[in-house]
C-alpha cells in the first residue's frame, strides 16, 4: 500500500521540463511508442523517411504545440538516424541561443544556427579537425564583416574573446544582450545576400571536415528545436507574428542550406494560417498532433460533445506508469483517465495535473489511493484559470468547435488566431492522415453558450 512518501517519488518522476534522450537506455525505457499515430503512420517517421530518401540535403519543417512531445520525438529521430551510421546529427535547443519572446530576425537565426553547428563540431571533432576551432572560424568571419563585437555594451571579457564564440560568450550575448543582437542584425542586414553565401561556405567547410573524419558517406542533419516557442502574445503580438511570417515565408530562400539537411521547428499555427509554407520548400510540414484522447468528430457536422478515445488515453496513462509503476496505489485508474481527458492530449499538461494532485495530497494527507475526484477537480480548475478568455475569444473558439478548423474570419485577424494557438486554446489532432482542430477540453463549458450565436 502506498504511503505519502511515495507521493513525493511520483511527483519527482514527472519531470515535464526534460525531454527524453533515446540514446540513453534509461530514457528509452520511458518512451511510449506510437503515442501520436492512432492507426496512421508516425509523422516523425515520415519526416525521417523523407530525409533518408532525399538525394540531396533538404529543408524540413516540423511543428506541434508545446507539451505534446516534440523535443522527445525529434531526439528519437536523431537517435534512429545515428543508428544507421550514415548521419551526423546535431540537435540544437534554440531557446538557449535566441530570445524567443521577441520578434525573430533572420540574421540572428542563421548566425545562431551556424554557432550551434560550430559548437557541436568542436565538441565532437576537437583539435583533430584543424588548427582553429570552428567557433574561432565563425568569430573570425563575423569580425571580417566589420562588426565591432567587443565594443558593445556588456562587452565580452578577455577570456570570452579567447573562447571566441563559445556558448558562454558569443551565443549568450546574442541571446541575452539586445543591443549586441541589434548591432549584429544591422550589420548583416546591409549585405544579406553576401553574408548568406558566407554562412553557407562556413557550413560547407564544417561538413567537409565531418566527412573527412567520420566517413565520406556521412550526411549532416541539423535539427533546430524550440523555435515553435516563438511568442505571439502580449502587446507586440502582431509584430512578432509578422516577423515569423517574414522569416519562414517571405525570406524562406535563406533557410535553404544546400550542404546540410535542416529541420526547423516552427510555431503550430504556421501550417494552418500559411498552408502553402511546405510547398515552398517542396515538403509536407511534419505536424505532431496532440495525443488523440477524443474520438474523431463527424467533420461534416457542427460542434459535438467529445467522446473519450480509449487508445489515446491508455497511452497517456502508460507514459506515467512507466515512470512510476505503482501509481494506481495513489491515483486510481479512472482519475488518471479523467486527467488525461482534461489535458486534451498534452503530455506536459497531463504531468502538471498529476503533480498538482500530488502537491495537494501532500498538504491534505488523504487516504490512499485517493477516495474521490475532489483533488483532480481542483487541479483542473487551476489549469483552466490559466486560460483567461475575452468575449471575442469565446466567440472565435465557438466557431472552432463548429468548423473543426481555425475559423479564420478575416486576414486582419491572423495574429489573433496565432495567439490562440500559442496559448494552447486551439489544439490540433490527427485521424489517420487528416487533421482537425479542437478547443481545449476544460474550456468547453465556457464556450458552450456561444455555440448558438451567429459567427
Amino acid at each position: 500500500m502506498a504511503q505519502l512518501s511515495d507521493v513525493k517519488t511520483l511527483y519527482r518522476a514527472l519531470d515535464f521540463e526534460r525531454e527524453l534522450n533515446l540514446d540513453d537506455p534509461a530514457d528509452a525505457a520511458l518512451y511510449v511508442a506510437n503515442l501520436h499515430c492512432d492507426g496512421g503512420i508516425s509523422p516523425v517517421d515520415e519526416l525521417r523517411a523523407n530525409i533518408e530518401l532525399s538525394d540531396r540535403p533538404g529543408t524540413w519543417l516540423f511543428t506541434g504545440h508545446r507539451g505534446v512531445g516534440k523535443s522527445t520525438e525529434l531526439r528519437r529521430m536523431a537517435h534512429d538516424l545515428r543508428q544507421t551510421g550514415d548521419y551526423y546529427v546535431v540537435v540544437a535547443d534554440m531557446e538557449k541561443r535566441l530570445n524567443l519572446g521577441e520578434a525573430v530576425k533572420l540574421e540572428s537565426l542563421l548566425v545562431s544556427l551556424a554557432a550551434a553547428l560550430a559548437d557541436q563540431a568542436d565538441r565532437d571533432l576537437g583539435s583533430t579537425a584543424g588548427q582553429h576551432t570552428y567557433a574561432r572560424r565563425l568569430w573570425d568571419w563575423l569580425t571580417r564583416t566589420e562588426i565591432n563585437l567587443t565594443g558593445l555594451g556588456g562587452k565580452l571579457s578577455a577570456r570570452a574573446s579567447e573562447q571566441l564564440g563559445g556558448e558562454v560568450s558569443f551565443t549568450a550575448q546574442l541571446r541575452d544582450n539586445p543591443s549586441f543582437r541589434a548591432e549584429v542584425q544591422r550589420a548583416l542586414e546591409s549585405s544579406r545576400g553576401a553574408w548568406f553565401e558566407e554562412v553557407k561556405r562556413f557550413i560547407a567547410s564544417v561538413v567537409d571536415d565531418i566527412k573527412r573524419l567520420r566517413g565520406v558517406q556521412m550526411e549532416v542533419v541539423l535539427i533546430l528545436d524550440s523555435l515553435e516557442r516563438l511568442r505571439v502574445s502580449g502587446p507586440n503580438a502582431k509584430e512578432c507574428y509578422e516577423a515569423i511570417i517574414q522569416v519562414f515565408d517571405v525570406s524562406g530562400q535563406y533557410l535553404k542550406l544546400e550542404h546540410v539537411h535542416t529541420v526547423y521547428s516552427v510555431p503550430p499555427f504556421l501550417p494552418f494560417l500559411v498552408p502553402r509554407i511546405g510547398g515552398y520548400f517542396g515538403v509536407d510540414v511534419c505536424k505532431l498532433p496532440h495525443v488523440k484522447v477524443f474520438t474523431t468528430p463527424d467533420l461534416t457536422k457542427g460542434a459535438q460533445p467529445v467522446t473519450p478515445h480509449a487508445p489515446g488515453i491508455a497511452g497517456m496513462v502508460q507514459s506515467v506508469q512507466l515512470r512510476f509503476p505503482r501509481i494506481e496505489e495513489i491515483i486510481p485508474l479512472p482519475m488518471l483517465e479523467r486527467l488525461a481527458l482534461a489535458s486534451s492530449g498534452s503530455v506536459r499538461d497531463y504531468f502538471r495535473l498529476i503533480k498538482s494532485v500530488c502537491a495537494k495530497a501532500t498538504v491534505i494527507r488523504p487516504a490512499l489511493p485517493l477516495p474521490d475526484d475532489s483533488l483532480p477537480a481542483t487541479a483542473e480548475r487551476t489549469l483552466r484559470d490559466e486560460m483567461p478568455l475575452a468575449e471575442d475569444d469565446l466567440k472565435h473558439l465557438a466557431q472552432v468547435r463548429v468548423r473543426h478548423g481555425v475559423a479564420l474570419d478575416s486576414m486582419d485577424n491572423l495574429h489573433k488566431v496565432a495567439r490562440l494557438f500559442d496559448g494552447g486554446l486551439i489544439l490540433s489532432y490527427r485521424n489517420g492522415i487528416g487533421d482537425w482542430c479542437e478547443v481545449q477540453y476544460l474550456l468547453h463549458d465556457q464556450v458552450a453558450p456561444y455555440l448558438l450565436q451567429p459567427a
